[in-house]
């Protein structure tokens, strides 16, 4: 949905200019439409960032962790070492793991919205 508002949002008046210019699809998707939906991609990278470190009950629901590794993620890695394993060091670095990786996603989104500020 941010995506489609992001994309909904550009004004026809510049799609017409660039094909008025004689600009093809390919250079009015990567000159027009991709540096205007920057902000909401970058939004989108950091929303998803965040759920896919928040999901836990549906791993545990639906598969219990599955076969080995196959069907877990970070969080759900953490639950199984500390809860069930009763490692607990090790489920701490993977919460620490996960806190900088989201830290690392977030500052180079970050980074990347301050640079189209100024445009």
């Amino acid at each position: 949905m941010i995506l489609l508002t992001a994309l909904q949002s550009l004004d026809g008046e510049q799609k017409e200019a660039a094909e008025m210019d004689g600009a093809g699809f390919v250079s009015r998707f990567i000159y027009l439409t991709l540096p205007h939906m920057s902000r909401a991609i970058t939004v989108v990278i950091l929303i998803q960032t965040i759920f896919l470190l928040s999901v836990y009950a549906e791993i545990l629901v639906t598969t219990n962790g599955g076969p080995g590794y196959a069907s877990t993620n970070l969080p759900f890695l953490v639950y199984q070492k500390a809860l069930l394993e009763f490692k607990i060091g090790q489920a701490s670095a993977g919460g620490v793991i996960a806190v900088i990786l989201a830290n690392i996603v977030a500052f180079f989104a970050m980074r990347a919205v301050g640079k189209n500020l100024d445009k």
